[in-house]
C-alpha cells in the first residue's frame, strides 16, 4: 500500500531536479565566495598589533641570526659549489626542454584520447542519468551535503589562513622596506668610517717613518752630543780657574786697599824704601811680564780669528757663546723627542703584538668552528640520505596501499560518480582523493553487509514459516550512516586558539631555530599535556569570544 501510495517521478523530471539543485548549489557558491571575499577586505586586523609586536620584535632577532648565518653561508667555498650545481642545473634544463618537448606532443595524443574519454563518459551519463532510482539520489543528497560540509569547513580553515598570512606578510613588507632603508645608512656609515681609516692608516705610517728615521740618527746624535757635552765640561772647568785667579787678585787689591787706607802716614825709612823700591821693580817686571804675555794671546787670539779690532772678537766670542747654549738647549730638545719618540714606538709595538695576537686567536676560532659546521653539514648530509630513503621506503608502502585501495574499489564494483566534478580529468587514485574514495567503499561494504543480512533473515524466515512473503527491500533497509566528519576529514587545529597560544607564549630572549630532536621533544610535552586536545576542532565549537563573533558575523 505504501508503495502505490508514493507518486514515482519520470526519470525527466529527476534529471530536471538535479539539475536545478546543482545550479541553486552553483549559484550559493558563488555568492558565498563574493560575501566572503568582501568581508575579509573589510574586517579589522588591526586589534592584534598590541600582541603581535612583540613577536615581530622576537622574528627581528631571528633575523639577524639568520643574515649571520647566511652571511656564512655565502663564501667563497659556498660559491665554488654554487657555480657547479649552476652548471648542472644547466644541463638538466636542457634537457627537461627536451623533455618537455616530447611531453607535448605525448599530451596533445592524450587530450585527442582524453576528449573521447569526455564523449564516451558524457554518455555514460546520459544512459546512468536514465536509470536513476530514489535510493541513488538520496545518497547523492547525503554524499553532496557531506562533500560540500567538509568543503565548507576547509574553506574555512583556509580564508582564516590565508587572511592571517596577507596580514603578516604587509607587516614583513613593511619591516623589510624600513631595514632596507637602515642598512642603506649603515652602509653610508660604514664607508665613511672605512675612509677614516685608510686616513688614519696613511698617518700612522708617516708616524712610523719619521720613527724609523728619527732612531737612524739617534746613534749620530748621540756621538755629536757627548762631544759637546765634553768640550762644555772643559770650558766650564777653565772658565772656573779663570774665576778662582781673578777672585784672588780681587781679595788682594782689596787687601791691600784696606792697607793703604788704615796706613796714611808716611814713613821715611831708607831701609823700607828700597825694600817697596825692589818690590815695585819686582811688581813692575811681573806686571811687564803679564803685559807680554796678555799681548801674546791677544795677537794669536787676532791670528785666529783674523780680527784686529777687540771689541768684534769680543762680540763674537758673546754671540759664539750665545749659539752653543742655544745649540746645547736644542740638542736637549732633540733627547727629549726622542724618548717620546721611542715611548710611542714601544707602545705602538706592544699595540701591534697584542693584535698579531688576537688575530691568531681569531684565526684558531673561526678554524674550529668552520671545522665544526663542516662536521655537522657531513651529519645533516648523512640524515638527508637516511630519511630520504625512508621517505621512499615509506612511498612505496603508500603506493602499495592505493593500489590495494583501487583493487578493492574494481572488486567491489563501486562508482565514482558523486567524485567526477571534484576530480575532474584526473580520476586515478592518488594521496589527495583516497579518502573519498575510502568513504565510496566504505558505503558499499556496509550496503553489501546490509543486503547479507537481509538475505540471511529472509532465509531464515522462509525456512521457519515455509510461507512466500513480498517484501521489499525499502522496508527493512537501514537508516544511512552518517560519519561524523572527524573520520572522513583530517581534524586541523583551530586557527584562533593556535593564534592565542603564540601570541600570548611572548618571550624577551633572543630564540635560535631548534633541531629536529628538540623539536620532537616539546611535540611529545604538548601531546601529553591534557589540554592538547582541546585545540583539535573547527571555529563553531571554539570558546573564545573571537569566535562568536565570526559565526555572528556568517549569519548577519
Amino acid at each position: 500500500m505504501v508503495l502505490n501510495n508514493v507518486k514515482e517521478l519520470t526519470e525527466e523530471e529527476k534529471f530536471d531536479i538535479q539539475l536545478q539543485a546543482e545550479q541553486e548549489l552553483g549559484r550559493l557558491v558563488r555568492t558565498y565566495t563574493i560575501l566572503e571575499r568582501n568581508r575579509a577586505q573589510k574586517c579589522d586586523t588591526g586589534g592584534k598589533l598590541l600582541k603581535q609586536r612583540k613577536v615581530l620584535d622576537i622574528f627581528k632577532k631571528e633575523q639577524k641570526n639568520i643574515l649571520t648565518d647566511l652571511a656564512v653561508a655565502s663564501a667563497d667555498a659556498r660559491r665554488v659549489e654554487d657555480e657547479k650545481k649552476s652548471k648542472e642545473l644547466k644541463d638538466l634544463l636542457r634537457e627537461h626542454d627536451d623533455f618537455d618537448a616530447e611531453i607535448t606532443q605525448q599530451k596533445s595524443h592524450i587530450s585527442e584520447i582524453d576528449g573521447q574519454i569526455r564523449m564516451t563518459k558524457k554518455k555514460v551519463l546520459d544512459l546512468r542519468s536514465k536509470q536513476i532510482t530514489d535510493e541513488m539520489y538520496q545518497q547523492r543528497v547525503i554524499a553532496g551535503e557531506k562533500t560540500v560540509q567538509t568543503l565548507e569547513n576547509k574553506l574555512e580553515v583556509q580564508i582564516k589562513k590565508f587572511c592571517s598570512i596577507s596580514a603578516e606578510n604587509i607587516k614583513l613588507r613593511e619591516e623589510i622596506d624600513h631595514l632596507l632603508l637602515e642598512r642603506n645608512d649603515f652602509n653610508k656609515i660604514w664607508d665613511s668610517l672605512i675612509n677614516n681609516l685608510a686616513v688614519g692608516k696613511k698617518f700612522m705610517l708617516d708616524l712610523i717613518e719619521q720613527a724609523t728615521i728619527a732612531y737612524d740618527q739617534r746613534e749620530e746624535w748621540v756621538s755629536k752630543l757627548q762631544i759637546l757635552r765634553t768640550k762644555a765640561h772643559n770650558d766650564l772647568i777653565n772658565h772656573i780657574q779663570e774665576m778662582r785667579v781673578l777672585q784672588r787678585k780681587m781679595d788682594d787689591d782689596q787687601k791691600l786697599q784696606e792697607f793703604f787706607s788704615v796706613k796714611c802716614q808716611k814713613r821715611i825709612m831708607r831701609q823700607l824704601e828700597e825694600k817697596e823700591k825692589n818690590k815695585r821693580m819686582l811688581n813692575k817686571e811681573n806686571m811687564e811680564k803679564k803685559l807680554e804675555r796678555y799681548l801674546q794671546i791677544l795677537i794669536t787670539i787676532k791670528e785666529f780669528t783674523g780680527e784686529e779690532k777687540v771689541t768684534t772678537i769680543a762680540n763674537n766670542f758673546v754671540t759664539q757663546e750665545e749659539e752653543n747654549f742655544a745649540m746645547f738647549k736644542y740638542i736637549n730638545h732633540l733627547n727629549k723627542e726622542m724618548e717620546d719618540l721611542t715611548d710611542s714606538l714601544a707602545k705602538l709595538q706592544l699595540k701591534i703584538g697584542e693584535q698579531e695576537a688576537l688575530n691568531e686567536l681569531r684565526k684558531h676560532q673561526q678554524e674550529t668552528r668552520l671545522e665544526k659546521l663542516n662536521k655537522d653539514f657531513e651529519d645533516a648530509k648523512q640524515i638527508t640520505s637516511q630519511k630520504s630513503e625512508e621517505l621512499k621506503v615509506i612511498d612505496q608502502k603508500l603506493r602499495t596501499i592505493i593500489n590495494g585501495i583501487g583493487q578493492l574499489f574494481r572488486m567491489f564494483r563501486c562508482k565514482n560518480d558523486p567524485l567526477i566534478k571534484l576530480l575532474g580529468e584526473n580520476q586515478n587514485i592518488h594521496y589527495y582523493n583516497v579518502l573519498l574514495y575510502l568513504e565510496i567503499l566504505e558505503n558499499n561494504i556496509e550496503e553489501a553487509m546490509v543486503s547479507v543480512n537481509f538475505k540471511e533473515t529472509q532465509t531464515l524466515e522462509r525456512t521457519k514459516h515455509k510461507e512466500p512473503k513480498i517484501t521489499t527491500l525499502r522496508h527493512v533497509k537501514c537508516p544511512p550512516m552518517i560519519e561524523p566528519i572527524e573520520r572522513i576529514v583530517a581534524t586541523n587545529p583551530c586557527p584562533l586558539c593556535v593564534e592565542h597560544e603564540h601570541v600570548s607564549d611572548v618571550i624577551d630572549v633572543l630564540q635560535f631555530a631548534l633541531t629536529k630532536e628538540e623539536i620532537q621533544e616539546r611535540l611529545k610535552i604538548k601531546i601529553d599535556k591534557t589540554e592538547a586536545d582541546d585545540k583539535l576542532h573547527n571555529v563553531s565549537a571554539c570558546h573564545l569570544p573571537k569566535s562568536r563573533q565570526i559565526i555572528q558575523k556568517r549569519y548577519q
